[in-house]
């Protein structure tokens, strides 16, 4: 992309947007956000995936998340966010509640339920998926027959790729003046955020591995979240799915 401008309004973060952003913006587009199923903006005619990542691994990026960004500035320790986390007691609400919604709604025609670990596991298959979900004839279809387009996808949204391209605009936007953010047509909050970014160093794109909470949980607390899981999920197939990951 040629400026931060056209990087950060490519796909816009709702949460920092605002809801009309989804309303207003024009079509095709795609929107992160990381709110539960009961607040979001919902239509028939839209696509929703949504990515579940287990507990542990969650637990431990959301906390460099909110640690690192200066509109959260979490001042306490992994210890202390830990009893914030399985508490419930965090931005965008219960884990687990949330999980639970959006796997309620996993047979919707219109959302496709992926977990984190299959996608680091089998990128290729991930996407695929993914491409055939919202469009099988224009994205699954020539993505399956064009080896090179495929290639291109997996490249360009593999883990090394992205902490690239996003330190780069997030540098980039350090050298845009408090000023000239006023003149581009962002949501006054989302400008808030960027401009803040300047001068905070912020880690966006962290590890983007599976397993890291064993570099963070003590014994104690990897038993509790396991009974807290087996607890909230139990008769769901995540049990299963995040069993050798946790």
């Amino acid at each position: 992309m040629e400026s931060q401008k056209a990087f950060f309004s490519a796909a816009p973060y709702l949460e920092i947007a605002g809801a009309k952003t989804a309303e207003t913006i024009a079509r095709p587009v795609a929107l992160k956000t990381h709110l539960p199923f009961r607040v979001i903006p919902w239509s028939d005619e839209a696509k929703y995936v949504y990515v579940a990542r287990n507990p542990k691994d969650c637990c431990v990026s959301y906390y460099h998340h909110l640690k690192g960004l200066p509109s959260y500035g979490f001042p306490g320790d992994f210890n202390q966010f830990f009893e914030l986390f399985i508490s419930g007691n965090i931005i965008a609400g219960d884990y687990f509640d949330h999980v639970m919604e959006w796997y309620k709604h996993r047979n919707d025609p219109n959302v496709l339920f992926m977990t984190y670990e299959e996608m680091k596991e089998n990128p290729e298959a991930a996407i695929l998926k993914m491409a055939s979900f919202i469009d099988e004839e224009k994205y699954g279809k020539p993505l399956r027959e064009d080896p090179g387009k495929l290639k291109n996808v997996l490249v360009y949204s593999s883990f090394k790729y992205m902490e690239k391209v996003f330190n780069k605009y997030i540098d980039g936007n350090n050298h845009i003046s408090e000023e000239d953010w006023n003149d581009i047509d962002f949501p006054d909050d989302e400008k808030k955020v960027l401009v803040r970014l300047r001068s905070t160093p912020t880690n966006f794109v962290r590890k983007g591995i599976v397993g890291d909470w064993k570099n963070h949980f003590n014994q104690q607390q990897s038993k509790r979240l396991d009974e807290k899981l087996a607890e909230r999920m139990e008769g769901t197939e995540l049990l299963s799915l995040w069993k050798k990951y946790m």
